[in-house]
């Protein structure tokens, strides 16, 4: 193998190493880099969701405040028998024109020392109620779900008068559902999860799930043991970010956002299939395996091309070389550049000249020797 070729796959192999470690790197740290992007998208998303879930309840919370400071409630507990009748006749047509206002507002119920007094719109029973503290305040009393399935909310307040009192209003969760089924930004798998921690220590799962079939009654609920770890943790208060080292229900691999509501008691799981957020990886590096392959073959062709460009000079010497060695005389190397391959030329051409001089004065010594043998022959003749 010349040297020419020793140096054209020398280049070549450098050339492709280069590439192959550059590409390495580039794509460790773009995947990396992806991974960090989708992460923090996912937990925008999340931090999103749960401000609008938090809207949501505050705007529960006024439909309460104006029903409780603005109904008549007060004049209520606090009239004489006479006057009973008159403010209940008000507080029903408040009431019930408020029902009918609000698509959200399905039960208002008016509770005295412990009796029911008033009750208007749908009649739905829901014993876990718990009751402010003071008389300025809302209070988020609880959910619990009808035969069919649906997700209702209670909202508490307390009623000034001679006797203890309290107001109890339901609201649906159509506004819930069209928050946690939004999946913009979730791709094909992205999912959105309210849940929720019984006593019993069960999760429940307070909205529709995107890939589970369920039933029209159906009211998923689990152990909290059998949770995955973001449910578990986001249940426990804590807020946070998962990046795939868990799986779903699906037992999918995912990455996750969580949110922990408060004042709801509701954890927020915003999560993507790890699969899915890993395609732009892929993609990419099927895109560096394209480049890859478009600059290997550029490798190829010019590192042999160069190869045999910077080459080309060694090999004009050693064919110059072998002249010499074959007894041609008279050459010279031709000198070009200002390199270590020109001085190299001049010094061959210093040596040939030097050794041709140095031919030129023997030759000249042994005519001289024999000049005079010649001479004493012709005398004696």
């Amino acid at each position: 193998m010349d040297i020419r070729t020793k140096l054209a796959l020398s280049l070549v192999f450098v050339s492709l190493l280069s590439m192959g470690l550059l590409g390495s790197f580039a794509y460790q740290t773009s995947s990396s880099l992806l991974q960090e992007i989708s992460l923090r998208q996912l937990d925008a998303l999340a931090e999103s969701k749960a401000r609008d879930l938090l809207k949501v309840n505050e705007g529960w919370k006024n439909q309460v405040r104006l029903i409780h400071e603005g109904s008549g409630l007060s004049a209520l507990m606090q009239s004489n028998n006479e006057e009973k009748d008159r403010a209940r006749q008000h507080l029903s047509l408040i009431a019930e024109g408020s029902i009918a206002a609000v698509e959200a507002l399905v039960q208002i119920k008016i509770v005295e020392d412990g009796q029911l007094s008033s009750s208007f719109g749908i009649d739905y029973q829901f014993s876990n109620i718990i009751l402010p503290t003071s008389l300025d305040e809302i209070q988020y009393s609880g959910s619990f779900h009808d035969e069919a399935g649906m997700l209702y909310v209670v909202y508490t307040a307390l009623l000034l008068g001679d006797k203890p009192g309290h107001i109890e209003v339901v609201f649906n969760t159509v506004d819930v559902e069209s928050v946690t089924g939004n999946y913009t930004g979730l791709g094909e798998t992205g999912e959105v999860m309210l849940v929720q921690l019984e006593k019993d220590e069960t999760v429940t799962v307070l909205n529709s799930r995107r890939f589970k079939e369920q039933s029209e009654n159906e009211v998923v609920r689990y152990p909290l043991e059998g949770a995955s770890d973001a449910v578990q943790r986001v249940l426990s208060g804590q807020s946070g970010i998962f990046d795939g080292s868990h799986k779903d229900y699906r037992g999918e691999i995912v990455w996750a956002a969580t949110r922990f509501l408060s004042d709801l008691g509701w954890g927020l799981v915003v999560k993507i299939d790890s699969t899915e957020e890993g395609r732009r990886a892929g993609f990419l590096l099927d895109s560096l395996i394209d480049i890859a392959v478009a600059l290997s073959a550029f490798a190829i062709i010019g590192g042999t091309i160069l190869g045999f460009y910077l080459a080309r000079p060694i090999h004009e010497l050693a064919v110059f070389v072998g002249r010499i060695r074959h007894g041609e005389e008279g050459l010279r190397a031709e000198v070009k550049g200002d390199d270590e391959i020109a001085y190299l030329s001049e010094s061959i051409n210093e040596l040939m000249e030097h050794f041709d001089s140095l031919k030129a004065s023997v030759n000249e010594q042994d005519s001289v020797k024999r000049s005079p043998s010649d001479t004493s022959g012709d005398d004696s003749k």
